[in-house]
């Protein structure tokens, strides 16, 4: 790499799996855009392109360079190392997201000897290769040798992290931020023309893919337990995703699937979540939950798992469930329907958590750990 750009004006260089709406995906929206505001030359590289264009065009909408490896093929194929070490040459700081991205540019770095910094942001608070015996090594000698800084998304991640990789010296947390005016402001639809339901129906809405440690399917059983009155709405992943067809088999099943609406990949997130009356995470863990601010941002009632990543930021502002109790959500639900100065009290202590986590402060805090890194 040749002559560091000014401080005030870096190269910087994101490199992430793709662009399927996910956490991770989210978070380079508001980061990446603050960062061409601020003056900085910022790409985003893709390993493999998403066919779903919903973030590609967020982010290219704030001047952000897209770029992609690969159309087709498989993420998991070591020639993308050779393919990402070109890219290297280009940035002041590479700051990588997710797996496998963290290996094939750790990897990329080390056979090409490059200088470059490379920065990568832990997501969440648990992942699979944590319990596997091999990959734990990996690892732990990719974060060691390849990365000159690992930042967890909150301090809880930063915690199970140092728990798993004592020996990771050059780790620190930065909570994961969002853009707090973009939802606070938004405009509602009518639930009619949202979801073609009357407007005394109660929403319920979690946005997420439908992955292994998210349980929309509690979700589905509360409303089964709840009055017709209530829906559950679903953002996230397309209709064919298989997670999402078990659970549309599963409300079928229960015979509420008049009342569970899937909106799949939406790029109006904020208008939805001003439309719903309450916004809920049913999840295993999470890093910093995005979609939590997200929904407390709204000025809604957030509800959540009592699990690692959800209860340090919603405890004390929404409401906590535990893990898998569909019974113990429908009663809080209900409640927050019934009860109206209960409903108000918990959407105003979540606005006020969310100013906690605005995306600025985030900003500037990455910006303070490329400088150091470089």
């Amino acid at each position: 790499m040749g002559k560091i750009s000014s401080w005030n004006q870096m190269k910087i260089l994101h490199i992430i799996d793709d662009l399927t709406m996910g956490g991770g995906q989210n978070l380079l929206i508001g980061l990446a855009g603050i960062q061409v505001e601020r003056g900085h030359d910022v790409t985003v590289l893709q390993l493999k392109k998403s066919e779903d264009s919903t973030v590609s065009d967020k982010i290219k909408k704030m001047g952000v360079d897209v770029r992609w490896l690969t159309i087709t093929g498989s993420l998991y194929n070591p020639v993308l190392i050779f393919k990402i070490i070109p890219w290297l040459k280009k940035a002041d700081i590479v700051h990588v997201h997710l797996f496998p991205a963290l290996y094939w540019v750790g990897f990329a770095k080390l056979i090409s000897f490059s200088k470059t910094s490379l920065v990568y942001t832990e997501h969440s608070t648990k992942n699979r290769r944590r319990v596997h015996p091999v990959l734990r090594r990996v690892d732990d000698f990719v974060y060691k040798h390849c990365y000159n800084r690992i930042i967890a998304c909150a301090d809880k991640a930063l915690e199970t992290f140092l728990k798993v990789y004592p020996n990771v010296g050059h780790v620190c947390a930065i909570n994961n931020g969002v853009d707090t005016k973009l939802f606070s402001e938004a405009k509602a639809y009518t639930k009619r023309e949202l979801l073609g339901i009357s407007e005394d129906c109660f929403v319920v809405t979690m946005v997420a893919r439908f992955m292994f440690m998210k349980h929309q399917d509690s979700i589905v059983e509360a409303i089964s337990k709840l009055p017709e009155n209530f829906h559950a709405c679903f953002v996230g992943s397309n209709s064919t995703d298989e997670g999402l067809v078990k659970v549309r088999l599963f409300a079928e099943e229960l015979g509420v699937q008049n009342r569970v609406h899937f909106l799949y990949i939406r790029s109006d997130v904020p208008r939805i979540l001003k439309t719903s009356d309450v916004v809920i995470m049913s999840s295993e863990y999470e890093g910093l939950s995005l979609s939590s601010i997200e929904g407390m941002a709204a000025g809604k009632p957030f509800v959540a798992t009592n699990v690692d990543g959800l209860r340090e930021i919603v405890n004390g502002a929404g409401e906590l469930f535990e893990l898998y109790n569909s019974g113990e959500l429908a009663k809080i639900l209900y409640r927050l329907q019934t009860d109206k100065t209960f409903y108000s009290d918990v959407a105003g202590r979540c606005q006020i958590r969310a100013l906690e986590y605005d995306i600025k402060g985030m900003v500037d805090k990455y910006q303070d750990v490329y400088k150091s890194v470089m």
